[in-house]
């Protein structure tokens, strides 16, 4: 018969490591720190980088990238956190701005002022959808930015944005020539305020309207909506065409050189492309 061992020699149980959570973290823009100090789970980009610098981040982290955040400044903080003795606890869960819209759709020449991404359809709800991506440095961040929540203007240019990339996209492209765009009214409408935090955009075609002259324009009615958490933070209406190129801007010249004949009534409202 074996004898029971006694307390002493029973053999301790393997201790199994605890298991932590990492935590949701928001990283926003450096010019959102008074969001980022006045709210937990925010953190600006910039004091993110000091703490894997230090090693000083508390538990593991999932990274929630957002608001202000640039893919440049992204790619530096990946090598951040390779280099940080953090690096195992630390990950990037989501990053937006991956994503940016191409400036062929939203018109623009640097990437800084793109702030959506990639609009895509969504036959089921048959709507368009993209995201907010604001870069700190963007031409509606570069004045009068509360530190806290997002400003007016930065809903208005990016339903702009929108109407823009989603009509070449899913409009015109296919047509092969380029278009000039046309606002003919705007309504914008804000229920709450709108943080730094990830937001979504809506574009849902209310009419399209025919072409009456058989031009090859495009005349559109829609509704932009922005949500946050679920909530639909601020909503634009707006009626828009988009005309050939070449036959609006001969138009356009038209008129502007009428418009110069008013203010100077010896001018001729003609010249030489006229005749």
């Amino acid at each position: 018969m074996v004898d029971a061992p006694s307390a002493n020699e029973v053999p301790a149980l393997a201790e199994r490591p605890v298991q932590v959570t990492p935590l949701p973290l928001h990283v926003v823009g450096d010019k959102f720190v008074s969001f980022a100090g006045e709210n937990p789970g925010v953190i600006t980009v910039s004091n993110l980088e000091r703490l894997l610098a230090q090693d000083a981040l508390e538990r593991p982290a999932a990274l929630i990238v957002g608001q202000g955040v640039s893919l440049e400044r992204l790619t530096l903080l990946e090598e951040r956190i390779r280099q940080s003795p953090a690096r195992d606890r630390v990950s990037i869960q989501e990053a937006r701005i991956r994503d940016r819209c191409p400036g062929k759709y939203t018109h623009k020449h640097y990437d800084r002022n793109t702030i959506i991404t990639n609009p895509f359809k969504d036959e089921a709800e048959n709507l368009y959808r993209s995201y907010l991506v604001l870069d700190d440095d963007c031409a509606e961040m570069g004045d009068h930015v509360t530190g806290h929540h997002l400003q007016g203007v930065v809903f208005f240019e990016a339903s702009r944005q929108m109407l823009l990339a989603a009509t070449e996209k899913f409009w015109l492209e296919q047509i092969g020539r380029p278009y000039y765009f046309v606002l003919n009214e705007y309504n914008i409408t804000y229920h709450t305020f709108g943080f730094p935090l990830p937001t979504d955009i809506t574009m849902k075609v209310v009419a399209e309207r025919g072409d009456t002259r058989q031009t090859g324009a495009v005349f559109l009615d829609i509704k932009v909506e922005f949500f946050q958490v679920g909530v639909c933070i601020t909503e634009v209406f707006v009626k828009y065409a988009a005309f050939d190129k070449a036959l609006l801007s001969a138009r356009e010249g038209l008129l502007s050189r009428l418009a110069l004949v008013k203010l100077a009534p010896g001018l001729s409202p003609l010249n030489e492309i006229d005749a």
